[in-house]
């Protein structure tokens, strides 16, 4: 299975970051290709734990691709960490991680881990060449939306 795994450095505090990874129910707002995004089930943090279902649309008009994902998630605002296993109709597995660290100054560093196995051998190496790109740019929108929560 591939796996890709990005370590950025950021000027946000970790709880800043962690509450914009911990918000899926806006990934709609702020992700690129992601039309829909819900989430089910979420009940208040227990000791800053959280598991929930959440429900993602993703579109690629150019390609004509539209994907939905089924995924449970799972916070830990004492680890800084979000995780994610989906399923989807043209994937077989998709697990990703989001690990935060604080460094010097109210920084933070974010680990964005993810691995996946499309059912389609062609889909599998169609996603193998565009994911480093993708990946990035997933990094920048969530560094993007800090930006706009965050900095007046």
């Amino acid at each position: 299975m591939p796996k890709f795994s990005t370590t950025h450095r950021v000027n946000f505090t970790p709880q800043q970051i962690f509450a914009v990874v911990a918000d899926v129910g806006s990934y709609k707002e702020f992700l690129p290709l992601v039309e829909r995004s819900t989430v089910r089930n979420r009940k208040p943090a227990v000791d800053g734990n959280e598991n929930f279902g959440a429900d993602l649309l993703v579109g690629y008009k150019k390609m004509g691709i539209q994907e939905s994902f089924s995924s449970q998630v799972q916070t830990s605002l004492k680890d800084l960490s979000v995780s994610a296993v989906s399923s989807g109709n043209a994937v077989k597995k998709l697990i990703s991680s989001w690990k935060i660290a604080a460094v010097e100054d109210g920084k933070s560093e974010i680990t964005f881990a993810i691995d996946y196995e499309m059912k389609s051998p062609l889909l599998q190496m169609i996603m193998k060449a565009m994911f480093d790109n993708a990946a990035r740019k997933i990094m920048g929108a969530f560094e993007a939306r800090a930006a706009k929560l965050y900095r007046s």
